[in-house]
């Protein structure tokens, strides 16, 4: 089992990530074709006093709007031809960039994003957390910070709920090639005993993948979950978490819980979510 197609969001304004970079090794590593892709809205029109005015941009700025994509996309595939990689596809809209990669992540089995959130213009730069919500394929969020991933070491975060089945199956690609893999549940003293049911349940799920390298953990729930799982990366050098996305929409904004909500901001390493 391998990932087959991999998307990239890249930014139309701004130069060129690590997630760039993490996206084209990881189609080198899957041999999987990469997709990047960008979105950039055009900005309708109001005054304050007056009527709606027309909302329509005018044509040179389309087409000003275009042509900046269009160099994007000749880096991005400059950038992922380095080295001997494959060649990779582009593609770009002039839409909000999380409602144009929503509507591509049809061609993905993985959509890599960063975790940006302050201050972003919605017209040019990606909302994580809604693009979460109607992505309908698994996440990998990368922070800002973060340049290369080697995932040998990763952890499972898990609950027994259908987020978190969905993410250990979109997975199976990462595990099957990981050194060791971690299995973590935050419980209660008093639910110790039916996490420690679920994650041999998960244990023999993935060993009859043939994923052996397989350890678990059932951290006391004496602190947050979130600093449980940042404190549980340090201290056993996890390259990667993989966990459900608990949300949902409201009102057009994204709504998690605290641990989906943390992890997006906090983790200092790339998280692979699905929801």
């Amino acid at each position: 089992m391998s990932y087959a197609s991999l998307m990239v969001h890249v930014d139309a304004d701004s130069e060129l990530s690590g997630r760039v970079n993490i996206a084209a090794d990881l189609a080198e590593r899957f041999r999987a074709h990469l997709i990047g892709v960008a979105g950039w809205a055009p900005m309708s029109v109001f005054l304050a006093n007056e009527a709606l005015v027309d909302m329509t941009p005018n044509v040179p700025e389309l087409q000003s709007m275009k042509s900046l994509l269009d160099l994007k996309g000749k880096q991005f595939c400059a950038a992922v031809a380095k080295e001997g990689r494959r060649q990779a596809e582009w593609r770009s809209a002039l839409d909000f960039p999380t409602e144009a990669l929503a509507r591509e992540a049809r061609a993905a089995d993985l959509v890599i994003i960063g975790n940006e959130r302050e201050n972003r213009d919605p017209f040019r730069a990606l909302d994580p957390g809604s693009f979460l919500l109607k992505a309908g394929r698994s996440v990998l969020v990368v922070p800002t910070s973060v340049t290369s991933l080697s995932p040998k070491r990763i952890a499972i975060a898990w609950k027994d709920v259908r987020e978190a089945r969905r993410a250990v199956q979109d997975a199976l690609p990462f595990l099957l090639q990981a050194d060791s893999v971690m299995i973590v549940e935050v419980a209660q003293t008093n639910e110790a005993n039916q996490a420690s049911h679920h994650l041999e349940d998960v244990t023999t799920y993935l060993t009859r993948h043939r994923i052996n390298a397989v350890a678990q953990r059932i951290r006391p729930a004496e602190v947050a979950v979130t600093e449980s799982l940042l404190q549980l990366i340090h201290d056993e050098n996890i390259n990667l978490i993989v966990g459900g996305a608990y949300g949902h929409s409201r009102l057009g904004e994204w709504v998690f819980g605290g641990v989906t909500r943390e992890l997006l901001v906090e983790s200092p390493i790339c998280c692979l979510f699905s929801h």
